[in-house]
């Protein structure tokens, strides 16, 4: 915690969290007007959340990573800082593979990445003109009756946030429905409940916000934008990501990613992770460190081929798993525990194949 009038402190925090309900009333404008230019100064974005009352004003313009519900239990919000923190790593790494790698001409994107920015409300409350009133003009709002319908509209088109309007047990299925599949584990999705009592199970059954009974129509809308940012910013990471790992494996056919641009990577990506305080870890999949030898190019080639797909399937979407001239295979990974769990892998299935 620190004095309204301090400045943030100098250790990069690891989320910045406001409770409006605790401001004094009519110094909301003041106050957040001092913290963004105290945010400013950070050397690095953080995640950045308000916490709600149904009834709470909140700022006009106000760029919060997420505005929930002041009642979120701890360990719900302590995950979603977590979710949150690795989009920020996800959207960082994106702007980086786009500068240095570039892009694909006439690269297509999945259906669920592509459309216009949208919100999709699933129920049939018989709120969805209230829903359309509360959104921004330029964002489209379609229905969708339950789960079953929800899920296949979503794998056709891009939607940047959900929000269930549902009895509470339709409700918590839908958003079970959702969750399932990985592609939307983390879209925001906002659960409307009648009842306070029903709140944390909402959270914790994968609601990123939970609006508890009649919300100010200001405070709803500001709600909404915030969680429509944060899903339109991480879908354009999502389809940078996917077009920046068809650009490395079409690189293999050129021999692999040239050793500037990787070392250009390296320097630059080690860098933005320093600033967090965080390590940028390599590892090089060449077989001498697996204790194998290979004795003709085929052999090689091979082996390449299958230690790229390992890594592929066990790293996630912002690790970079690539094939560099003159290095072989490599994996560049955000955590040592990463590491750990590639070799393993790589051990693993290298014991049942014929390459051992």
């Amino acid at each position: 915690m620190f004095e309204r009038r301090s400045p943030l402190p100098t250790a990069l925090p690891a989320a910045i969290v406001v409770d409006v309900t605790c401001l004094e009333p009519g110094q909301e404008d003041e106050f957040f007007d001092w913290l963004q230019a105290q945010i400013q100064t950070l050397v690095c974005e953080v995640p950045f959340y308000v916490l709600t009352g149904s009834d709470s004003a909140l700022p006009e313009g106000l760029r919060a990573t997420a505005i929930i519900d002041r009642i979120v239990p701890d360990d719900i919000l302590l995950m979603l800082i977590c979710i949150h923190q690795r989009a920020l790593l996800r959207s960082e790494e994106a702007q980086l593979r786009r500068r240095i790698f570039g892009r694909i001409p006439g690269f297509g994107t999945a259906p669920h990445h592509s459309g216009s920015s949208s919100l999709l409300v699933v129920g049939l409350s018989g709120r969805f003109l209230e829903w359309q009133d509360a959104s921004d003009q330029k964002v489209e709002v379609v229905g969708a009756f339950d789960g079953n319908m929800a899920v296949e509209f979503m794998s056709k088109r891009a939607f940047d946030a959900v929000v269930v309007d549902a009895a509470f047990d339709d409700a918590i299925d839908y958003m079970q429905q959702i969750r399932r599949d990985a592609r939307f584990a983390g879209l925001p999705v906002l659960a409307v409940c009648e009842r306070e009592e029903d709140l944390v199970q909402l959270f914790r059954n994968g609601a990123s916000d939970v609006l508890v009974g009649e919300n100010r129509k200001e405070t709803l809308s500001r709600r909404l934008k915030s969680a429509i940012r944060f899903g339109k910013r991480r879908r354009l990471a999502d389809r940078i990501l996917a077009e920046s790992h068809l650009w490395l494996r079409q690189r293999i056919h050129e021999g692999g990613l040239g050793v500037t641009d990787y070392t250009a990577y390296l320097e630059s990506c080690s860098d933005a992770l320093a600033v967090r305080g965080l390590d940028l870890w390599e590892m090089r999949l060449e077989p001498e460190n697996f204790g194998l030898s290979i004795n003709t190019s085929q052999e090689l080639e091979e082996f390449n081929a299958t230690l790229l797909s390992i890594a592929d399937a066990t790293s996630r979407d912002e690790d970079l798993v690539c094939l560099v001239r003159d290095f072989g295979p490599v994996a560049v990974l955000k955590n040592e525990a990463g590491i750990a769990r590639l070799q393993k892998r790589i051990n693993a299935i290298l014991a049942h194949t014929v390459l051992q």
